[in-house]
This record gives structure tokens, sequence and C-alpha cells, in this order.
């Protein structure tokens, strides 16, 4: 009897050992296993100030969900604010006394031009004048000459008692009375000419201003560089002010805050990291031997072992370089010494529906559906 049971105990553990190794090697035939199972994400963002300063305030926690564009951190700015009033103020006033010698140098321009037109067209009418005036003199001249022969020859015949005394009287009137208006005339002459003079000098001078205006464009050319030397470090400041807060480049949550208010932190020292959740993958490092019919696409069955539960999923991607590719210390086969190890991939696996109770850095298995050839 104990035998009979014996054997019977023996054909079943027979039975049940066939049907396990028929179901692993129908398995092994049409799913490949791991155990090397991370959950990743490529929106794992670490964000930092760009500029060194004590924060002000970090305004979110760890696990707080986030907004793209929402301020997450801040350095103090006072300092930067007050600098920046100052330049604001500077600039302004720089600006009203660019604009004052704008003004200035127009109205000194306007007037130089309506001067020179009244003195040039003064000139002109003053040089009609003394043409004129020389003209007249020339043919006063002319008759004085006329007039002095006239009085020789009367004078010889009042002499010779051929004329009348009056009437030699009569010419010698004349000759000086002639002769007085041209002197008149010549020191009419003579103010004219002055004057002609005076208008030459005044013409000098107003061209000379001219070289005032080039002197005042200088300084306005000087106070504009300088207003663009202000705007330049205004715009700086702001910058300083814009990297003085940080914000969310995606819609997520904090994974992770490496610092708190009131400490005094670098630029480019990690301050905060946040993840999109709805980014996760999954990363399998599959084993060569594992890799016959896998391919993108192929069904995947992922069991996360911290929630004990599984999720449907599918490969995404199969990275075209093994691990030890990017080893740190790459393996070295120059001595000829070589023993044959099994490579690993990654294999990258995407969530059908991402599960919100999955986190960044959880571990697994996975059971992928191989594809037939």
């Amino acid at each position: 009897m104990k035998k009979r049971i014996a054997f019977i105990l023996l054909i079943t553990l027979l039975v049940v050992s066939v049907f396990g190794l028929y179901k692993y090697i129908v398995f092994t035939k049409n799913y490949s296993s791991s155990n090397a199972v991370f959950v990743k994400s490529d929106s794992l963002t670490f964000l930092s100030f760009k500029l060194p300063g004590k924060i002000e305030k970090i305004y979110v926690n760890e696990g707080d969900e986030v907004k793209k564009g929402a301020i997450l951190a801040k350095l103090e700015t006072k300092e930067l604010e007050t600098q920046t009033k100052e330049l604001i103020a500077n600039i302004n006033a720089l600006k009203d006394k660019i604009k004052a010698s704008l003004i200035q140098k127009e109205k000194l321009s306007t007037d130089i031009e309506i001067n020179l037109k009244l003195l040039k067209t003064e000139k002109a009418k003053l040089q009609k004048n003394i043409e004129s005036m020389a003209f007249a003199i020339d043919s006063m001249r002319y008759k004085l000459d006329k007039l002095k022969d006239d009085y020789r020859k009367f004078k010889k015949l009042y002499k010779q008692g051929k004329v009348a005394k009056e009437k030699l009287d009569n010419v010698k009137v004349a000759y000086n009375s002639l002769k007085d208006q041209i002197n008149a005339q010549e020191r009419k002459f003579e103010a004219l000419q002055l004057e002609n003079n005076t208008i030459d000098m005044k013409i000098k001078l107003t061209l000379n201003n001219k070289k005032e205006i080039q002197r005042m464009q200088k300084s306005i050319e000087a106070q504009k560089n300088q207003l663009k030397a202000l705007n330049e470090k205004l715009a700086l400041i702001n910058t300083n002010i814009e990297n003085s807060y940080i914000f969310s480049s995606i819609n997520g949550r904090v994974a992770r805050k490496f610092a708190n208010n009131n400490e005094v932190v670098g630029s480019g020292r990690n301050i905060l990291s946040i993840v999109n959740p709805s980014d996760l993958y999954v990363l399998d490092l599959l084993e060569e031997t594992k890799m016959k019919g896998i391919k993108p696409g192929c069904r995947v069955k992922i069991h996360i072992d911290t929630l004990d539960k599984d999720f449907e999923g599918y490969v995404n991607k199969i990275l075209p370089a093994s691990a030890a590719t990017f080893a740190l210390v790459p393996r070295d086969i120059s001595s000829g010494e070589f023993t044959k190890l099994a490579q690993r991939f990654y294999v990258r696996i995407r969530f059908k529906e991402v599960p919100k109770d999955v986190l960044v850095g959880m571990s697994g298995e996975v059971e992928i559906k191989r594809m037939e050839n």
C-alpha cells in the first residue's frame, strides 16, 4: 500500500514537473522577463538660480503640484530694485538734458541762419549804396575838375578885365561848395565802408557760432552714449532681477527641495527638482540572450514592487548601445584575456495609462510578449 502511494506521488510529482517545465518552455518562448527594471522620467528637471544670492522665499514644498510658468522660488532683490530706481531717475534726467540741448542747438542753428540771411541782405543793400555813392563822388569830382578849370579861366579873364568880379566869385563859390560836398560824400562813403566792414565782422562771428553748434552736437552725442550705457546697465539689472526668480518649466510635481529660506546659495546650485508625472516610463536592462523577438510595440506587463500591482505597457524603443558601452571603466581586452559576459541593453517601456501612484525610482519586473519574426 505504501509503495502504491509513493508511486502515485512520484507520478504526480513527475507530471507536475513536466507540466511546469512545459509551461516554462512555452513562457520563455513567448515572453521575455526581467527584474532589472526602474521607473524613470525624461522630464525630471533640476532648477537653480542663474546668479548667487540669499533665498528670500521658496513657495513650494516637496510633492506640491505646480503649473508651467508659476513662481517657485525667489532671491532677495531689494538692492537690485534700489539700483533700478536710481538708474531710471538718472536716465530720465539725462533724457531731459538731451532734449533741452537739442532744443538749444535747434534754436541756435535757426538764429544763426536768420542772422546770416539778414546780414547778407543788409550787406547787399549797403554794397549797392557804396557803389552808387562811389559813382556819385566820381561824377562830382569830374564836375569839380571842370569848375576848377573854369575858375582858372575866369581868374585870368578877370585880371584881363574881360569879366566882372561877381562872375568870378560865383564860380569860386560853386567850386568851393562842390568841393565841400565831395568831402562830405567821401566821409559818408568811408562811414559806409566802415559799416560794411562791421557787417563782415558780424558775418564772420555768426559763422564762428556754427562751431558752437558742432561742439553742442558732440556734447549731445556724448550724452546719448552715456544714456545708452545707462540703459544697458538697467537692462542687465532687470535681467538679474528676472534671474532672481525660479519659474516652473513644466506642469508637474516637486520631486525634491535642496535648499531653504534665508539660505545663501551660489549660481547653478540645485534648488528644486520637478517631474512631469505623465512623462514616466520604465527602463529595463534586458540581457542580450532575452532580446529575441523584442521590438518596439511589444506588449508588456509591468509589475511595480512597492505597489504590488500590474500595469499594461508597450516597448517604446530599444537603445542602440549596451549599458557597458557607457561604463566609466571599460573592460580591457587588448591583452587577449577575455571572459564572455551577457550584455544588457536599455529597453524603454511606456505605460498605456500612467498610474498616479507610480513614482520615479520605483523598481519592479516586466514580462514582454515577443513578436514573431
